[in-house]
């Protein structure tokens, strides 16, 4: 990777070589004043859209509730390439950039699925937190197992995520 020139986005087929467990037909509710999705859905759908994705890495909105395993969001950086209109298909995909025993760097994809466009990309840096304390926890071994696994899955990809944040190691 070259610090003079940027990552760019990723293209459609790129995106849609990561997982995808969340999709909606945007409601008409969703628009604001300027007649396209407005920024605070964007927010809930990447959110629905995580919950979704790592249901199956043992970190599952149930879970939380039960007071298991969780993350908190700290950070966020969002683009915006494309609009999104009421009535539009989308679908989140996600990919995991990397971790440490308390961190997670990832990015999701928003496909605008009508037009056939990737319409933002949500990087996110989250960290595990012991719902009982409300602090700083160490993400369990089974969970960091396979997140580690996902992790090595995505690296794989032939393309490289644009990214504006990075884990401290």
């Amino acid at each position: 990777m070259s610090s003079s020139s940027p990552i760019p986005f990723p293209t459609l087929e790129q995106v849609r070589q990561l997982p995808s467990r969340y999709s909606l037909v945007v409601p008409d509710s969703f628009t604001d004043g300027n007649g396209h999705m407005n920024i605070a859905r964007y927010m809930q759908i990447h959110s629905d859209g995580g919950w979704a994705y790592f249901e199956d890495l043992g970190l599952s909105e149930e879970t939380a509730r039960s007071g298991g395993p969780t993350t908190f969001d700290v950070e966020h950086h969002v683009r915006y390439r494309r609009e999104v209109h009421a009535g539009h298909r989308v679908s989140v995909h996600v990919r995991l950039v990397g971790r440490t025993e308390r961190a997670l760097h990832s990015v999701q994809f928003l496909v605008n699925e009508t037009t056939a466009e990737v319409a933002n990309s949500h990087e996110a840096m989250s960290l595990a937190v012991d719902l009982a304390t409300r602090k700083i926890s160490t993400i369990p071994e089974d969970i960091a197992a396979l997140l580690d696994a996902r992790i090595a899955q995505d690296a794989a990809l032939e393309w490289e995520a644009p990214l504006c944040l990075s884990l401290k190691r």
